[in-house]
């Protein structure tokens, strides 16, 4: 049964933390801060007029706005530690929705699709989120709060001329979403598969070969054009709308302001209260275009969310079992052969006994590693998958930290670096072997498939993993794609 897809709002709820709520409190902290210092600019503008301007109100103004600098600094160390919190949840999630879909191991396509987000589009989408947020959040906080002084200080009319100008910046971004939506995807779909086409890169340049070279550039070339394009369209989109929101904003606002300069010419405390914010104001004016800049790019990261919601649960090809020629595959186990002609067919031969070794014979290309990989996908957490070009974690391979050594003397540093190549220094037979030993001691599986795990050990080598794997079998059902039995 196809599971329901994952919404982008749910993988948003993963950045509400308790850090992300410091966050809010902090802003608004930091906006009220600003206001005050704007209030602070009005009264002492009003001071000089009446001649009683005093030291004392350049301190509040300074002591205030650096006030507000320090909370907002604060706040980004609150936003970190939201973004880095929902990504590791989503790293959790994706690792507990998909475990032992080892059909998509040789999907070339949707690995292409899905394994940018893992190393990097997801990580890059949640904290893009958490900072446009808290961009977002902090123009409109600081507009709000301004505005009210503003209003109650100077003329009550200001704040609805930035209400009016953020209103017409919204009507004009709600009217142009979809459109600036679909760029900013397919900008994502173009950049992803560059990505993709960089995975394959280290095999096509350092194998040497010029034809397999040449095949892979024309590839990069064509997909980095098509994403060039993209991108342009993109920033295009981005940057048009966004110089159409400050013309706007400018256009209302000033027109406010020259109306309450009118209205009140002579009202000289009240002019010069107008001029002394005039800074403020023009900064205010430039926020309300980074808001709409920051909306717009707001959409264009939640789209890309999207795409990190739609490749939560990846899917292998449909017709992935119909590509395994059971006609032409034998599961030996000692003297018994046997053909078989499905899935269940294979599934009821390995389950019926406990222990001992099944060896899978065939033909290159009628199916033995896609057969491995759906008795995987089919017994799941019973069963221990081994695939031949493995990246899996093991013990052996992690903590190779350089040895800190008191001094400088040369024995030490050589014993050192000694100590490191002995913990790295392995070839690929070796890793292999270690990878067999680890699998043997910290493991604990029913069914164990091992897919060509002899396929680079030297005859001592695999002397020594014959060994092990018996010593397996004699516990667990080992089901094996060997190099010594590689004929059908």
């Amino acid at each position: 049964m196809k599971r329901k897809p994952i919404s982008r709002l749910e993988l948003a709820k993963y950045l509400i933390s308790p850090a992300l709520f410091a966050m809010l409190v902090l802003m608004v902290a930091e906006a009220m801060l600003t206001a005050a210092t704007t209030w602070f600019v009005i009264d002492a503008g009003r001071k000089v007029a009446a001649n009683q301007f005093l030291l004392a109100d350049l301190i509040w103004i300074l002591a205030a706005q650096s006030a507000a600098y320090v909370v907002g600094v604060v706040s980004w160390i609150f936003a970190e530690r939201a973004g880095y919190r929902g990504f590791g949840k989503f790293m959790l999630r994706f690792a507990r929705e998909n475990r032992g879909k080892a059909k998509l191991f040789a999907d070339k396509p949707a690995r292409e699709l899905v394994e940018p987000f893992l190393t990097g589009e997801a990580f890059q989408c949640f904290f893009t989120v958490m900072y446009e947020l808290e961009f977002a959040l902090k123009l409109f906080l600081g507009l709000v709060f301004n505005a009210l002084v503003l209003g109650v200080e100077i003329a009550a009319g200001l704040p609805f001329a930035y209400v009016g100008a953020f209103a017409a910046l919204l009507a004009m971004q709600w009217a142009l979403q979809k459109p600036i939506a679909r760029t900013y995807l397919e900008n994502q779909r173009m950049n992803n598969r560059v990505t993709a086409q960089g995975y394959t890169a280290w095999d096509n340049v350092f194998s040497g070969n010029g034809y397999n070279l040449r095949l892979w550039l024309a590839g990069f070339k064509h997909r980095l054009r098509e994403a060039l394009g993209a991108q342009i369209r993109a920033i295009v989109a981005r940057e048009g709308m966004s110089a159409m929101s400050g013309i706007v904003s400018l256009v209302i606002v000033f027109a406010a302001m020259a109306a309450v300069a009118v209205r009140n010419m002579g009202d000289m405390a009240l002019l010069i209260a107008l001029a002394t914010t005039l800074p403020r104001q023009i900064e205010m004016t430039y926020e309300l275009h980074l808001l709409a800049t920051g909306w717009n790019d707001f959409i264009a990261v939640w789209t890309r969310f999207g795409g990190v919601a739609a490749n939560m649960q990846p899917e292998p090809d449909t017709a992935f079992d119909d590509r395994i020629k059971f006609d032409r595959l034998v599961l030996r186990e000692g003297e018994d052969a046997n053909v078989v002609s499905s899935l269940n067919d294979a599934l009821r031969i390995v389950l019926a006994q406990p222990t001992g070794r099944v060896n899978i014979r065939g033909a290159n290309g009628a199916g033995k590693s896609s057969l491995l990989a759906s008795l995987k996908t089919e017994m799941r957490k019973h069963a221990y998958y081994w695939p031949p070009s493995d990246r899996l974690a093991f013990k052996f391979a992690d903590g190779a930290a350089p040895v800190d050594v008191d001094g400088d003397a040369e024995d030490e540093v050589v014993a050192a670096a000694a100590s490191i190549d002995n913990r790295l220094s392995f070839s690929t037979g070796e890793r292999q072997l270690k990878s067999l030993a680890e699998i043997v001691a910290s493991t604990d599986a029913q069914v164990y498939l091992f897919d060509e795990w002899d396929a680079n050990l030297d005859p001592a080598n695999r002397a020594k993993a014959e060994a092990l794997v018996d010593a397996l079998a004699a516990r667990a059902r080992v089901v094996e794609i060997s190099h010594r039995h590689a004929a059908g």
